[in-house]
């Protein structure tokens, strides 16, 4: 099938698209008719009918026998109104008729009107097809009668068949631009009579004749002719020449008429059509024909077209927007395909700013029609296409200086473009405004920034650091617009993981700052964030500004620790640390945030901890400054909500960032004072930080009020703080068994703090201290070879070791016992709902267990020979039987704590130890002792379920009541 052939059929089937659309909207008219018609017999059915009411009947009087000569008439009976009978249902609506389809005026006038078009366009083709076989008519008479034929269809139509058959006038007319349109293609492709810019001429005159016709008549089959042979002009009069600039001029001229008169006449499927063919000449060109020399000519081509879109659909009307959609989605956002596929060929050029001039013009285009339109995902499209099509760039690619430059510089004009809208149209951040689309440009461009300095290695820090400036001010403008503060905290955490990820990458390269210049940096931008925070008058947005210079000043401090020679510069990373520490607190000051500063303090004293501990041996001089810098930093930071009492007096997290500022830096302290002074003299260090805690604890109590509700708090934090490090001393300087007996002093400390305070911190650190001990004196084997074997017997260090635990837990038991419960939290009802103290509980099955231990113990040392204390299981009677019976002693022992504390825990405790002791003397001790150890054994286990049996009898089951706990 050659191209007329074609074009007539698609001729064709658009004429008989448009015919079944005619049909289906008479239908919907006829519809509606009906249903208009239904509507009015309802109303008239409501209407009540007017009718007079009856007259009410005169009341008949009564005459007394003899009034006169005539004799009243008897009364009439009148019998009872009936019953007032049911109102009747409304009777039901008719069924509707059914849609009758005029199928004569169907066929008739429209459908025959429009196929007679098309088979006259046919005829037309096959004419000169047989002419052309045949050589009935030379070449210039064929094209001569084709012109008259195709200019006399549309005078008939025009003349003639306009004023009475419209539908038939509108086939005529198409059916006469395709015969002209067949005539002047045979003029110049078949026969050669005329050169191809006078043909081109003729087919423009065609369309534009066409056009003309569509848009006066209001007939989109007109309009779809014109279209269909305006854009197959190019491809019938193609001489396989690369003349992009006259084709594209030609397409732009076209796109021109037919997006007019679409928005003119509302027919979206027509500036539809027109952009899918001017995409397809685009794709066909920049796909096949484009050379590398022509990359600005592409540019410009796919630039022009964006915005003559974008300016051709900027006034649509509201109603009827959505119809529109495709088209301004495809005419703003589909030229970014152009432009990932013109960023990934590596031939057309190493510079992306050719690239870049496109993506600012495409990206301006887009924004500008979203905002025209109130259409933000048009916006935020673009800005993704735009970050999307930098990415494909970046993509194998390793930048020098030069290249960095410009992608910083092109980098910064792409978000500047969005960012111009953000000004323009500052309402609150969301979906409907152009806030999405620059906060992707901004923060997307940056990140990209920051992988792309990982990758290349030689360009030195200076253009990136210039682009991360300059995009993260951008974000940090963008952020002082309403509900858009968090877009700084972003800024300024990418720009600190941006200078990090440098040092990281490019540390000891040539050209790569050294880590004095990156700590330069570093305490350069946090003071710049810090004068801007400053400048700001807005309050909130002064505050986010703030956050965003501690999230830099916190970040960038954490990042000291992740460069490869922080553990080799002598004292700048801890100097460097703690004067970024100081200007997040700074920060965390003016905003003000108990969080940031515990950030700032905790920060700084994880950097100079793990400087400290990278030092393998420090050395005495080096280690006594660094403990010196240390030291004030803690104290600057334990002081710190003192010292702005007024800001964070109600900052619950700056209390908490005093009272840990000791222990966060105790760790490194211990290191670098014993490099210092040595290690015989430790225990002095926590004995001077137990002291700091205790003057802070001092220090609350007399400048806060006794009825403010966290003078309990600061108390409770900095008193718990001095007793631990009051406990740690004892290990510290001494050793072994003294920690823990520190860690059970500690706990009872800290639970008699509890009973002052009720702060439920302090029970649950009690707790977890005991906790501690128990596991230390249950489960710790290297108990047994502290010392060698004492020569006392059973009164030598095993017994303050666990004696002293033990009574630390039993008092702390006591006092756990009486408050658990009624000091319990809301939060905790969950955990005490059966009423029972299961801290108490704990603490107190603990101190069982370390007494038994220390029983057995005691046992193995006596029956022990050896130097060390060593436990054995062989058999041994003496040792077994005694062991039997002080289980059962011990039994019988908490049995009567039971029963004076009338505690069902203990008694089931006891008699539970009582069944175990059982079960060792039948199933162990029968069967290896002999005489008097077997009656032993055996007598005082009777003795003692004896025993147990009378003690139950006489203070248990007979004095057992519903309260024993």
């Amino acid at each position: 099938m050659n191209p007329l052939e074609l074009a007539a059929a698609t001729m064709a089937a658009i004429a008989l698209w448009r015919i079944r659309r005619k049909g289906a909207l008479q239908r919907r008219i006829a519809e509606l008719e009906r249903q208009l018609s239904e509507l009015r017999r309802r109303v008239s059915l409501a209407e009540p009918s007017i009718s007079p009411e009856p007259e009410p009947a005169r009341a008949q009087s009564v005459s007394p026998p003899g009034a006169g000569s005539a004799a009243a008439p008897p009364p009439v009976f009148e019998p009872p109104p009936p019953a007032a009978r049911p109102a009747e249902p409304p009777p039901s609506p008719p069924r509707p008729p059914a849609v009758r389809i005029d199928w004569e005026r169907w066929l008739g006038v429209r459908g025959a009107a429009v196929l007679g078009g098309v088979v006259l366009a046919l005829a037309g083709v096959y004419f000169f097809k047989y002419s052309i076989e045949h050589g009935l008519i030379p070449p210039w008479l064929r094209v001569v009668t084709g012109t008259l034929l195709g200019v006399g269809c549309i005078a008939a139509a025009e003349w003639k068949a306009r004023a009475r058959y419209e539908a038939a006038a509108n086939g005529l007319i198409g059916g006469g631009i395709v015969v002209l349109y067949s005539a002047f293609w045979a003029a110049r492709s078949l026969y050669g009579l005329v050169g191809s810019e006078l043909a081109l001429v003729a087919m423009i005159s065609v369309t534009a004749t066409c056009t003309a016709l569509a848009y006066r008549h209001a007939s989109l089959v007109i309009a779809l002719i014109g279209l269909i042979g305006g854009f197959l002009t190019p491809l019938l009069l193609s001489t396989g020449q690369d003349r992009p600039i006259a084709l594209f001029s030609y397409i732009l001229l076209l796109d021109a008429g037919l997006l007019f008169i679409a928005q003119r006449r509302g027919w979206p499927l027509l500036a539809l059509l027109s952009l899918v063919g001017t995409l397809v000449y685009q794709a066909l060109w920049i796909g096949s024909r484009m050379q590398a020399g022509q990359l600005l000519l592409a540019i410009g081509v796919l630039a022009i077209f964006a915005v003559a879109y974008a300016y051709a659909l900027r006034g649509l009307p509201t109603a009827g927007r959505r119809q529109w959609l495709v088209t301004q989605a495809g005419g703003a956002l589909f030229p970014f395909v152009f432009a990932l596929y013109l960023a990934g060929r590596s031939d057309l050029g190493e510079h992306f700013y050719p690239v870049a001039l496109l993506l600012a013009l495409l990206s301006g285009s887009a924004a500008w029609l979203a905002r025209a339109q109130q259409r933000a995902w048009l916006g935020l499209g673009a800005a993704c296409g735009s970050t999307a099509v930098f990415a494909v760039w970046l993509i194998g690619r390793h930048l020098d200086a030069a290249l960095a430059w410009e992608a910083a510089a092109l980098c910064f004009l792409l978000a500047g473009v969005f960012h111009v809208f953000a000004e323009l149209d500052r309402r609150p951040a969301g979906r409907a405004g152009p806030a999405p689309a620059a906060m992707v440009t901004s923060l997307g461009l940056q990140a990209l920034l920051i992988a792309a300095a990982a990758r290349s290695a030689d360009a030195d820090l200076w253009p990136w650091l210039c682009g991360w400036l300059l995009l993260a001010g951008l974000s940090f403008r963008h952020g002082t617009f309403p509900r858009r503060g968090a877009l700084q905290v972003a800024a300024a955490a990418l720009l600190a993981a941006g200078l990090w990820q440098f040092a990281w990458w490019h540390q000891g390269e040539p050209g790569a700052p050294s880590f004095a210049t990156h700590c330069a940096v570093l305490i350069a931008v946090a003071v710049v964030a810090q004068v801007s925070a400053l400048r700001r008058r807005e309050a909130t947005g002064k505050r986010w500004s703030e956050r965003a210079g501690a999230t830099f000043a916190v970040l960038a401090s954490i990042s000291l620790a992740a460069s490869p020679s922080f553990y080799d510069a002598p004292l700048l990373p801890p100097l460097s640390a703690a004067l970024l520490g100081f200007l997040a607190a700074l920060s965390a000051t003016r905003i003000p945030s108990g969080r940031w500063l515990f950030a700032a303090m905790l920060s700084t004293a994880l950097v100079h901890s793990a400087w400290t501990f990278a030092q393998a041996t420090p050395e005495a001089p080096e280690a006594a400054l660094a403990l010196a810098g240390q030291a004030v930093s803690l104290l600057l930071f334990a002081s710190f909500p003192f010292a702005a009492l007024a800001r964070f007096r109600t900052e619950r997290w700056a209390w908490y960032a005093a009272a840990l500022a000791a222990p966060a830096w105790f760790p490194s302290l211990k290191v670098l004072y014993e490099a210092s002074f040595g290690a015989q003299t430790i225990g002095l260090l926590p004995v001077l930080l137990g002291a700091l805690a205790l003057g802070s604890a001092w220090q609350a109590k007399r400048r806060r009020d006794a009825a403010d509700p966290l003078l309990k708090s600061n108390l409770a934090w900095f008193l718990a703080v001095a007793f631990g490090f009051a406990t740690l001393a004892i290990p510290l300087q001494l050793e072994k068994e003294w920690i823990t007996i520190g860690w059970a002093l500690e706990g009872l400390a800290v639970t008699l703090l509890w009973r002052r305070l009720d702060h439920p911190g302090l029970k649950y650190l009690g707790l977890a201290l005991f906790a501690g001990v128990t596991l230390r004196l249950v489960a710790n084997e290297a108990v047994l070879g502290y010392y060698p074997r004492p020569s006392w017997r059973v009164f030598n260090w095993l017994f303050y070791t666990y004696l002293v635990p033990t009574a630390a837990m039993i008092w702390s038991v006591r006092v756990l016992n009486a408050h658990e419960i009624s000091r319990a939290r809301p939060w905790e009802r969950r955990v005490y709902a059966g009423g029972r103290p299961l801290g108490a509980a704990g603490v107190g099955l603990a101190a069982i267990a370390v007494i038994f231990v220390w029983l057995n113990l005691a046992i193995a040392d006596w029956f022990a020979s050896g130097a060390t204390l060593r436990v054995s299981f062989e058999r041994m009677p003496a040792r077994d039987l005694t062991t039997s019976l002080v289980w059962a002693l011990y039994a019988l022992a908490l049995l009567a704590a039971g029963v004076r504390a009338s505690s069902r825990g203990l008694r089931w405790v006891s008699l539970g130890l009582m069944m175990v002791a059982v079960a060792k003397v039948f199933l162990h001790d029968l069967g290896e002792l002999d005489d008097l150890y077997r009656v032993g054994s055996l007598l005082g286990l009777a003795v003692s379920l004896i025993t147990i049996s009378l003690l139950y009898q006489r203070f248990v089951v007979r004095e057992a009541t519903p309260g024993d706990t």
